[in-house]
């Protein structure tokens, strides 16, 4: 399994160490990581093959080998073992004596504050689309989503664009997550089709 980190974070982490915020750096990469931990250890648990695991600037992203057939209660365990292991950190900030616990603390709710927002790519999204996609409406349901999604980031940028500069990094990941709506709504014929496949042969193995 390869781990790398999106070409997006890289100018932040070499701003961060080119300012000397050596620490800032240390402790956003450790919680990215131990939060991305968590859904690869759901994974794991569940049996699903992992092939890349890509840290995003709110998380990360599994490329897993047959993620259009894995059941909705497996995806939906893999979705909030992110969010559970960062709050896990959480508590280990609250109750150890850790250095820069506040500091730490900071990061791992704004974590939680953005993962959790019920919208794709994120892993509240993850979790909604798994609860609502249901048996013959998995496509429709997605498609649904994927337009609740692209809309609300939408506005997002709509709304920090009138209070610049002080608003540009939410302006920017609110950015990036539309990107990456964008390119998920234009997949989604192949979703479908593969779905198509997903029941065409549930249906020749109940046959058999």
């Amino acid at each position: 399994m390869k781990i790398r980190l999106h070409p997006i974070l890289i100018p932040l982490f070499i701003l961060l160490l080119m300012t000397g915020n050596v620490s800032t750096y240390t402790f956003i990469f450790l919680s990215l990581l131990v939060h991305e931990a968590g859904h690869l250890i759901a994974a794991k648990w569940f049996g699903l093959r992992v092939s890349e695991c890509v840290i995003m600037p709110y998380g990360g992203e599994l490329s897993i080998a047959g993620r259009f057939a894995i059941r909705r209660k497996t995806r939906f365990y893999v979705a909030i073992a992110g969010p559970i292991a960062t709050f896990l950190l959480f508590v280990c900030a609250v109750v150890l004596p850790l250095p820069e616990a506040d500091f730490l603390m900071n990061i791992q709710l704004v974590l939680l504050g953005v993962n959790l927002l019920p919208f794709l790519p994120l892993d509240g999204g993850h979790v909604v689309s798994a609860i609502l996609e249901t048996e013959g409406r998995a496509y429709e349901a997605r498609f649904a989503l994927l337009i609740h999604s692209m809309t609300f980031f939408a506005i997002t940028i709509f709304i920090f664009s009138f209070y610049l500069p002080s608003t540009l990094p939410y302006l920017l990941l609110s950015s990036f997550l539309l990107l990456q709506n964008v390119f998920a709504f234009r997949y989604r014929k192949y979703e479908k089709a593969l779905l198509n496949l997903k029941r065409k042969k549930r249906s020749i193995d109940e046959k058999i």
